[in-house]
């Protein structure tokens, strides 16, 4: 297994929705995935629970299925958890079928607006009987074979401690050279005063965004965050719905969303939050499943990074989707 700042993971799982229609058109929509310890067990009993309530609708009406499923609900399944992610299956069925209908890619019907997006490999997690040399040898081999220009790391261990993963960032920059681009993430593992300690350390490694330093409510603990760090504030990726991120944007908390159309109910609140942010001048790099998540980076102008898992930290990637989708030499993908 390996881990983060705040959890365990062991093997991927994915939770696969089938959406089918009169007309003969089948969708597919999914979700859990990279390195997720998700309790799939219980997302049957949510299909169960939405099936009568979209038979018979309209599978084009994404929006509407998004909203009555979901904001017209908050009183019977609360706001957010395993019904959105349940949701957010079935909304990427039904853009499936839409796209299937029309003739066009998500990414099309999105916007379009790039045929090619820059990724970062996700990887430096924790684990049993990895060093600086091993964390090393993975991040050039990010580089060297993966083709990446961009390599992301995790921080916030509490064994590890701040002097701890400050020698890793230290080490996965003398690995990758002084021009690539190195983020870290700390999955909310940290109050704000290690954050900020850790937001006084990271320049002097040129790394270019701080990911979920925070618990995510922690508004005004993001707003001071970001107030005094050189480093740009990258969060979002737990965030359900559009209220979540203008919250935490009214508050200055961050100069990048890591949205995630799994997580919150699929593409359409996803493009709610993208157009949000380009409205504050803030930047999109969705979280998690790369084949999910590039219509959607793609499709804006604002869409800075796709976040790419390597089949080492999720094997089941190479099962599920193929062909694999893998960056170019540049470490771009092509829609």
């Amino acid at each position: 297994g390996i881990w983060n700042g705040s959890h365990f993971y062991g093997p991927g799982r994915l939770h696969k929705v089938t959406v089918r229609t009169d007309e003969g058109i089948t969708g597919y929509g999914w979700n859990g995935g990279t390195a997720a310890e998700k309790p799939l067990g219980l997302y049957p009993g949510y299909v169960d629970y939405f099936r009568p309530l979209v038979v018979g609708r309209d599978p084009m009406d994404t929006r509407g299925l998004a909203t009555d499923l979901g904001e017209k609900l908050i009183k019977i399944l609360g706001p957010g958890g395993i019904n959105t992610h349940v949701l957010a299956a079935i909304n990427i069925a039904c853009w499936d079928i839409k796209g299937k209908a029309l003739g066009k890619s998500i990414h099309q019907l999105l916007g379009g607006a790039q045929k090619r997006i820059r990724t970062y490999i996700a990887g430096g997690y924790y684990a049993e009987g990895k060093g600086l040399e091993e964390l090393q040898e993975e991040v050039r081999f990010n580089v060297e074979e993966m083709h990446a220009s961009a390599v992301k790391i995790k921080i916030g261990d509490p064994t590890v401690g701040l002097a701890g993963d400050m020698r890793r960032v230290e080490a996965s920059r003398q690995a990758i050279g002084d021009d690539l681009t190195l983020m870290v993430d700390a999955n909310c593992a940290l109050d704000l005063d290690t954050s900020l300690e850790f937001a006084r350390l990271l320049p002097d490694y040129n790394v270019y965004w701080f990911e979920e330093p925070l618990p995510i409510h922690d508004y005004e603990g993001h707003g001071k965050l970001a107030a005094e760090s050189a480093v740009k504030i990258a969060t979002g990726e737990n965030g359900y719905h559009l209220a979540h991120f203008k919250t935490l944007l009214d508050h200055k908390g961050a100069s990048i969303l890591n949205v995630d159309v799994g997580v919150c109910p699929g593409y359409d609140v996803a493009m709610d939050i993208a157009e949000l942010a380009a409205q504050r001048g803030v930047s999109i790099a969705p979280h998690g499943c790369q084949e999910l998540q590039l219509p959607l980076a793609a499709a804006i102008s604002h869409g800075e990074f796709l976040e790419y898992y390597p089949v080492a930290v999720d094997p089941l990637r190479a099962e599920m989707f193929q062909p694999v989708l893998k960056p170019d030499d540049d470490g771009f993908v092509t829609v």
